[in-house]
């Protein structure tokens, strides 16, 4: 395969060459380009120390970032480019089961990548080099070309070292849709107590992305996202024993966003939703959307006997929104299997909400009009609520006229 590097990329290579420095592309940039797609961003590795790297920038009057010189990362600055080059490593214990207890500098590209967690991240490609030079020790071509999953060595060694490689194997099996050789999937399925040395926000980041990618192949796929689930958010957890929540789980990967897929998982919840979306240490943002879903659903769901739809999609629109709404939809259709044409009915009322008279905002009377009335106080707020949901039930009646009749008929009633 032909490699087309850019003449910025170029620069970077020649400075490290001059300098009789070794330099290699490493990570997930290779893992893409073997893919045949373009890399987002680049990491470099090299046998130069950090020292070593400042004085050769420095030479060459080239900018540099010392991004991280206690782990032995710098980053050049080149045509307005940014790139991380990090010494090569070797890793010490993980007595924390997440960090390195000692990073200490090497010299062999081979230590450098026999640290890495799974094979397809753990090659690397002489930048060096005229023809398509690279250093693959452990078989992560071959693993790129069946598409397989694999930790660089021992499964349960690697995921012990990190618990969060636990959760990286998962998204990049959804990701990239690969599969996990039998060892890789085995120490997954057997070891989700290394989440608890994660903090939650590295956690939510992967899981996030997990259902984000996420669909069902197999039953492998299901017991996966179910463990996953059971173990993330007990609370929110369903237990089916004969299916391991298949039709849950493949309704979850079809709907259109995050938010609506987390609506659906903590539907259930057995404890207070919104208490678990701060354990997630989500968004205020998406924590509110959640909720409103959850809330549409269940509202939706208590007004259908009105028999009046407009009604209640109106009422839906004026308290959480049209989007929210209609995240509303998806988790109730999911429940009731609504026919194609039940749906468009649905979302043509949703559009129809955008020239409709659905927030206090669009009422043709203000507090100022009801003050004039005689209301007072609190009086104002809830004659106008009680306008605006005559108003929901009836878009004819936003005539100023007809809405002080209607606040002069709520005051004579209270």
């Amino acid at each position: 395969m032909s490699i087309d590097f850019s003449k910025t990329l170029e620069k970077l290579s020649q400075l490290f060459l001059k300098n009789n420095y070794e330099l290699y592309m490493v990570g997930g940039a290779v893992r893409d380009i073997l893919m045949n797609k373009t890399p987002h961003d680049y990491d470099f590795a090299t046998n130069a120390t950090p020292d070593q790297m400042l004085k050769i920038a420095e030479e060459s009057n080239i900018e540099v970032i010392p991004t991280g010189i206690k782990y032995g990362t710098v980053t050049f600055r080149i045509d307005n480019q940014s790139f991380e080059v990090t010494t090569y490593r070797k890793d010490s214990n993980y007595s924390d089961g997440r960090r390195p207890d000692q990073v200490t500098f090497s010299a062999n590209i081979l230590d450098d990548l026999s640290r890495r967690d799974f094979t397809v991240n753990a090659i690397a490609l002489n930048m060096l080099s005229n023809v398509n030079d690279y250093v693959d020790p452990f078989n992560g071509i071959k693993d790129i070309e069946n598409k397989v999953i694999r930790t660089v060595g021992d499964p349960v060694e690697r995921f012990t070292e990190d618990g969060l490689r636990v959760l990286r194997a998962i998204r990049f099996r959804f990701k990239l849709g690969f599969t996990f050789d039998a060892a890789t999937y085995k120490a997954i399925m057997s070891n989700w107590q290394l989440l608890e040395h994660i903090s939650q926000e590295r956690i939510t980041s992967e899981f996030l992305q997990i259902i984000t990618y996420g669909h069902l192949d197999s039953a492998e796929d299901c017991y996966l996202i179910d463990a996953l689930i059971k173990k993330i958010l007990s609370e929110a957890y369903v237990e089916n024993v004969y299916d391991c929540n298949w039709w849950e789980y493949k309704s979850l990967f079809e709907f259109p966003d995050i938010e609506t897929k987390l609506a659906f998982i903590l539907k259930n919840s057995k404890t207070d939703i919104l208490d678990l979306c701060y354990k997630l240490k989500l968004s205020n943002k998406m924590s509110k959307d959640i909720v409103e879903s959850i809330y549409c659903k269940n509202l939706f769901e208590e007004m259908l006997s009105s028999n009046d739809t407009s009604y209640i999609v109106r009422k839906l629109v004026s308290k959480c929104g049209k989007e929210n709404t209609k995240r509303g939809f998806y988790l109730y259709d999911e429940i009731y299997n609504l026919t194609e044409k039940e749906w468009n009915y649905l979302i043509a009322l949703l559009d129809h909400s955008d020239v409709e008279a659905i927030r206090l905002p669009d009422l043709k009377i203000t507090g100022n009009d009801l003050i004039q009335l005689g209301f007072k106080g609190k009086e104002i707020h809830k004659a106008l609520d009680y306008c605006l949901d005559q108003v929901l039930r009836d878009q004819s009646l936003n005539k100023k006229e007809k809405l002080i009749e209607l606040a002069k008929q709520y005051k004579s009633n209270i």
